[in-house]
């Protein structure tokens, strides 16, 4: 498809969400450089901002410093992107299908709202991964989220279905005011995990118990047959997934219990 490389040319905000690989498909590079973005209040062609390529690879590549890069990947439907670089904000929000790989960190609410796709994140993410936008009732839908480093606060709020996985530790609040899903960890945890949550499954895999607020209850430390399909997955996913995992036991809180306490937080090598 196509590569585009970073010229580094403005530091002004610019706005990605017109440049998917489902909008150039079928593009030749002097299509695509004529292709007008948002720079700031202006209009300013693809061209003027990267060098344009063709590449005999099935997937939109854009690499540099793309900070500055705000919506890489929003709403995306269909095929592949791959990002080699720090990206902006609002990576991947919204996507509803297609694969989003990212060599790098991202900024702030990284597959909000997202209803589908998979998005990997081999560096760190900030504020509200997978969450819902100030103001919105449902946050992420469908899909999957994996990083490989950190995540700031409120990853998962008010998460409705799909799955997040994080290699590193998580900020305050994950899980927080989740409907449905699956969330996982493997760092620690901040405050506030699962505050209000009504659904849901938040398995926490690293060793360490977190601070939970009185409104979880503890049922006691079981082994889960469960668990052992969404290990299996994130093993092949390349997440890092001990043979003793399988054989380690539990212990349950249920919760949010002032939203009815259906939800529950799963915490290994607790000492339980």
């Amino acid at each position: 498809m196509m590569r585009l490389r970073w010229l580094d040319r403005t530091t002004l905000s610019v706005q990605m969400e017109e440049l998917l690989p489902q909008t150039i498909i079928g593009m030749s590079p002097d299509e695509v450089f004529r292709l007008p973005l948002w720079v700031g209040n202006r209009r300013v062609p693809v061209g003027e901002l990267f060098e344009v390529t063709s590449t005999d690879e099935e997937c939109l590549t854009i690499e540099g410093d793309l900070r500055h890069l705000n919506g890489i990947g929003r709403k995306m439907a269909t095929g592949s992107l791959v990002v080699r670089g720090n990206a902006g904000a609002h990576l991947g929000s919204g996507m509803s299908g297609g694969m989003i790989e990212v060599f790098g960190n991202v900024a702030e609410y990284a597959g909000s709202e997202m209803r589908g796709g998979f998005l990997k994140i081999a560096g760190s993410a900030g504020f509200g991964l997978g969450a819902a936008y100030d103001g919105s009732r449902i946050g992420m839908r469908e899909g999957v989220i994996l990083v490989q480093g950190a995540t700031g606060d409120d990853a998962g709020f008010k998460m409705r279905r799909g799955l997040i996985a994080v290699v590193g530790d998580v900020g305050s609040g994950f899980g927080r005011s989740m409907i449905a899903g699956s969330l996982f960890t493997f760092g620690k945890v901040g405050h506030f995990a699962g505050l209000g949550m009504k659904r849901g499954t938040i398995g926490l895999l690293g060793s360490g118990e977190p601070d939970l607020f009185p409104c979880f209850e503890s049922t006691g430390c079981y082994r889960f047959p469960f668990l052992s399909i969404y290990l299996r997955r994130l093993a092949t996913w390349g997440l890092p997934v001990s043979a003793e995992m399988f054989d380690t036991k539990f212990a349950r809180y249920n919760g949010d219990l002032s939203e009815g306490g259906r939800g529950e937080i799963l915490i290994a090598n607790s000492g339980h």
